[in-house]
Formats: structure tokens, C-alpha cells, sequence
């Protein structure tokens, strides 16, 4: 027994050291279209106007990877606050679309320690049910999927996935973040969702708003 109890303990030990060491390498984001500038594009779209003019008209649009990370590299004045503001230097946020748990977007924050590259990043789905009455119900989840099929995957720290708790200390980020696209997430949630009956979808590479043919 105490043998087995020791080999227990020496795993859970070695497990939680490797997370440690992972969520202090930042994850790789080359893959991310428009982060790099050579990447981007020549004539950035706007954005906000894409969205604007999708709860408006409610004609479908398609906003790819590369345009709307093109439009964070342009406009986001990011900035680090607090008591590591001077060791602290902001490399840019970016968005990851992927097809995984239904679709999902990866929201990442780039940064650097002392010279050291960091990333922290919050996964969010959307998920869309049908009511009896024939209207949906639109739910925002913040998370990614499970972590070995049992807890929300929050996000990641470095190249750590990480259950939703150990975000916490990252809230104050994402938030400000959010308040900054508070019209746009307005149209989203109101406009496109609620009024609309519209959906947000999240593709490889892409994000897809459509509505209902009448």
C-alpha cells in the first residue's frame, strides 16, 4: 500500500511540475492568420462595420481570421497595468477560430516578462438550442471543451490547458478587453441573437454570422 501511495504521490508531483513548466512557455502562434505584420492586410476591414452592417440589414457576413486579428494589430491600444506594468511589455491580442467542441474562439493575450514571452489565453462557444415554441435560446459558454473529460477547460496559461478556476487572476484582463468591443457584443447579443434570431459560428480560421431565410 505505501508503495502504491508513493508512486501516486511521485506522479501527481511530477504532473503538477510539468504543468507548471508548461504554462511558462508561451504556446506557439504562428498558426494565428494576420498576427504576424507581413500577414496582414493591405486594406484592413472594419470590423465593427461588418458586424454593425450584419445587425442591421440581417444579411449574412464572413469575418475571417486574418481581418479581424488585422483590425486588433490596428486599433488595440493594449497596454499592462498594475505592479508589473514595468516589466511587462504588450505584444498584442489575437483570436484563434477553430472547428474543436463545436466551434470555439481562442482569445489570446501576448505579452512579455523581462524579455521572456508569455501568453494567456480564454476559450468561448456558443451554442444555440431550440425552444418548443420554435424560437432558440442563444448560450455563451466560457470555456473550451473538457479537460480529460471532466472539467471546463477554461483557457490556457503558456502552453498549459487550464481548468476554468485557475483563470481568475485573469479576469480583470478579458474584462477590459470586453468593455472595450461593448457595442459590438451589444449587436452580437441583441441585434443578431436575441432580435434576429441569428447565429454566430465559429469555423476554421473564420467566424460566420447568418440568419434565418424567412
Amino acid at each position: 500500500m505505501k508503495r502504491y501511495f508513493f508512486l501516486f504521490t511521485l506522479a501527481f508531483v511530477g504532473g503538477l511540475g510539468f504543468g507548471i513548466y508548461l504554462s511558462f512557455q508561451s504556446q506557439d502562434l504562428d498558426d494565428i492568420a494576420g498576427r504576424e505584420e507581413a500577414d496582414r492586410q493591405s486594406n484592413p476591414s472594419s470590423v465593427p462595420g461588418m458586424i454593425e452592417f450584419a445587425a442591421k440589414s440581417r444579411n449574412p457576413i464572413t469575418i475571417t481570421e486574418r481581418q479581424i486579428n488585422t483590425w486588433l494589430a490596428n486599433t488595440l491600444k493594449a497596454r499592462q497595468e498594475g505592479t508589473l506594468a514595468d516589466h511587462v511589455e504588450m505584444k498584442g491580442v489575437w483570436v484563434r477560430f477553430d472547428e474543436a467542441e463545436g466551434g470555439r474562439v481562442e482569445i489570446i493575450i501576448e505579452r512579455e516578462i523581462k524579455g521572456h514571452p508569455q501568453t494567456v489565453s480564454m476559450f468561448v462557444r456558443i451554442e444555440r438550442k431550440k425552444k418548443e415554441d420554435g424560437s432558440f435560446t442563444t448560450y455563451i459558454h466560457k470555456d473550451g471543451g473538457r479537460l480529460w473529460g471532466l472539467l471546463a477547460v477554461g483557457g490556457k496559461l503558456g502552453r498549459a490547458r487550464v481548468p476554468q478556476g485557475f483563470l481568475f487572476f485573469t479576469q480583470d484582463a478579458f474584462s477590459s478587453l470586453g468593455n472595450l468591443f461593448e457595442k459590438e457584443l451589444k449587436w452580437m447579443e441583441k441585434d443578431i441573437t436575441t432580435r434576429a434570431g441569428g447565429r454566430i459560428i465559429f469555423e476554421e480560421d473564420q467566424m460566420r454570422i447568418d440568419f434565418p431565410k424567412d
